[in-house]
């Protein structure tokens, strides 16, 4: 089955739900489906795996009917609750947004030294080309100022080879370091969807 007959099929079985409730899951499978297939599945797979359209309807009906029998005074209790767990639950989220942070930090840490080192070392060898005559005409051609310029042109091709190497680097660790970044961020939407939790 392909994922538009897919979402064609679900949309009908829907039908229950008010208009932008249905929207809203239906953009949810969709773009749960082109995850998968930028994990590498096929669109068959993809779509395979969650199930019958009609069968996730009914798990998604099933959970939306939930709330609706639940009183007011459940939700009144839970948001008292909350409120006086707030200095637990609230110093926890915060300490968990604090660990996502240091995690993207040390992410893309490697990548940020890379095109630093990339960059001062392509600095580094155009000063040192540059001042190479400088070297030689202050020493003097005849009184060792050859042997020094010939030294800081080697250094100064030396750092060009390593603003290369740098420079691949950077772009190849850069490219991973996106695509870890990427999957952890889905990896935390999925965890915190409620309906990813039906069907995964």
């Amino acid at each position: 089955m392909t994922k538009q007959l897919f979402l064609n099929e679900l949309s009908a079985a829907l039908h229950g739900l008010p208009r932008e409730e249905r929207y809203r899951t239906l953009r949810y499978y969709d773009e749960l489906i082109d995850d998968r297939m930028e994990d590498g599945q096929s669109e068959e797979e993809a779509v395979s795996g969650l199930g019958e359209p009609e069968q996730v309807a009914r798990e998604i009906l099933g959970e939306e009917e939930a709330p609706a029998s639940t009183g007011k005074g459940r939700k009144v209790w839970l948001i008292v609750l909350l409120a006086l767990g707030f200095p637990l639950w609230g110093s926890l989220l915060l300490a968990a947004v604090i660990v996502l942070l240091c995690v993207y930090l040390c992410l893309f840490l490697p990548a940020f030294v890379l095109g630093v080192l990339a960059l001062a070392s392509l600095a580094g060898a155009v000063v040192g080309v540059a001042g190479t005559p400088f070297l030689i005409l202050d020493v003097g051609l005849f009184t060792g100022g050859l042997p020094a310029g010939l030294f800081q042109l080697g250094l100064s091709v030396a750092l060009l080879g390593l603003a290369v190497l740098s420079a691949l680097g950077f772009y190849f660790t850069g490219k991973a370091t996106v695509k870890a970044g990427r999957a952890i961020w889905r990896w935390i939407r999925r965890s915190f969807s409620k309906k990813g939790r039906v069907v995964v």
